[in-house]
């Protein structure tokens, strides 16, 4: 057992280690709600923590009591983290929204948005456009796509890769109109 001073050596520590590890990391993820890597993070820079500041600890300091409290610091120190990152991420996205007017929102409609899914359809390349609307509006897999015209399940495969590309890059205006529907979908 460690001397109650915390100047132990590397033999001591190791013990300390071992023997309070687990038990450590069960208290950071339970107390805290984190999931078992963070909590591991928090209770090794814990350990790393008291055996950087060993030498300059009041005597009488039980080396256990000391570890928890490191371990309660850095976990509160976490969770200020998070919440700042969360209120950031949330002021990103309303002054994002923000920044979208609603003239654009309200320019774009679905009957537009579906015409124009179909035209980018329509001028995909004859084989790339029946194997695309094979698989995402019959629902075939790429096996029976490729047996029943007699291709390879690597043909249906790039070509439904490469529609996809094509299909993205011509439906690129809408991103952010489909973005801000997703969005409202979510929090009904």
């Amino acid at each position: 057992m460690p001397p109650e001073n915390l100047q132990f050596d590397k033999a001591a520590f190791k013990e300390l280690f071992k023997k309070h590890y687990p038990p450590l990391c069960i208290y950071c993820r339970l107390k805290y709600s984190f999931d078992i890597h963070l909590a591991e993070d928090i209770v090794h820079s814990g350990f790393i923590k008291l055996w950087e500041t060993r030498q300059t600890l009041a005597s009488g300091i039980s080396p256990i009591s000391y570890l928890y409290k490191i371990i309660d610091n850095l976990s509160l120190n976490t969770l200020r983290h998070e919440k700042v990152k969360q209120q950031h991420a949330a002021h990103q996205l309303r002054t994002t929204s923000e920044d979208i007017s609603a003239a654009t929102f309200n320019s774009i409609d679905l009957k537009e948005l579906s015409a124009a899914i179909d035209a980018a359809i329509a001028e995909l390349p004859e084989q790339m456009r029946t194997i695309f609307e094979l698989r995402k509006f019959e629902g075939l897999k790429y096996a029976e796509i490729a047996n029943r015209l007699n291709i390879s399940v690597k043909t249906v495969d790039t070509q439904i890769s490469r529609a996809m590309s094509k299909l993205k890059e011509k439906l690129s205006r809408f991103l952010i109109f489909l973005i801000l529907i997703f969005n409202v979908l979510l929090k009904m």
